[in-house]
């Protein structure tokens, strides 16, 4: 029966086969397309109360822990405002997996940032660096892990109306701002298709192969943006 329902197709036969049977027998799942790495707006799936605070409170406590942090400069400080961001993240229903990778990229960077500051200043300013670096970090990542892209656009566009005063169009900035941030993640996504394209042309180690593909189709993305604009006459 099911032969007949495949209608003899070898390949639907095979497709209805468990994944490790398929990778046992040799044959490759079917490729899909792969999504657009998205660098911004990637929101915790499970609201808690962070989601629900206004974005404009969230931008404000930002800027003091960055004013507090330069302004002390006292490693006990700058850690300790660490360590309340991540219970306030718990307490927030984020989960470690959430931070794990960016603490490890900080850590990396703190870790050189204190041997040096060891062998040529005073450990103490080089650990006053690391908790800035990390508490800073850390409330940043709650932002964008609470707060959509389009909040942060919205809250933007309250902040830069007072502009319209002296002649600027708070809605065409906030527009450029909004169009940057999908930018970023499209030129993202667009380097690491030129790296593929590379490695499977076997040019690993060109560096021309892996960035020009990507500055053409960059140009071509901001000319399409461009016309796109100009066809619904939001530009001049």
């Amino acid at each position: 029966m099911s032969r007949a329902s495949d209608g003899g197709d070898p390949g639907a036969a095979a497709a209805r086969r468990p994944a490790g049977i398929r990778r046992r027998a040799g044959i490759r799942p079917r490729a899909g397309i792969r999504p657009r790495p998205q660098l911004f707006g990637k929101v915790a799936h499970t609201p808690g109360w962070l989601h629900r605070t206004p974005t404009g409170l969230k931008l404000t406590a930002i800027a003091l822990i960055g004013i507090v942090a330069l302004v002390f400069r006292d490693p006990v400080v700058n850690w300790s405002m660490f360590a309340v961001l991540v219970v306030l993240g718990f307490t927030a229903k984020l989960r470690p997996r959430h931070f794990v990778r960016t603490w490890i990229y900080a850590g990396v960077l703190v870790i050189i940032v204190i041997a040096m500051q060891f062998f040529f200043g005073s450990l103490t300013a080089g650990l006053t660096v690391g908790g800035t670096v990390f508490a800073c970090v850390q409330a940043a990542m709650m932002l964008t892990l609470t707060t959509t892209v389009a909040q942060l656009l919205d809250t933007f566009t309250v902040i830069v109306s007072p502009l319209r005063f002296v002649g600027a169009d708070p809605a065409a900035i906030a527009l450029t701002a909004s169009l940057m941030v999908r930018a970023i993640s499209h030129i993202s996504g667009l380097l690491g298709e030129a790296e593929r394209a590379a490695r499977a042309r076997g040019l690993d180690s060109s560096i021309k192969a892996r960035v020009v593909p990507a500055i053409l189709r960059s140009v071509k993305y901001a000319q399409d943006t461009g016309r796109a604009l100009d066809a619904r006459g939001i530009v001049d």
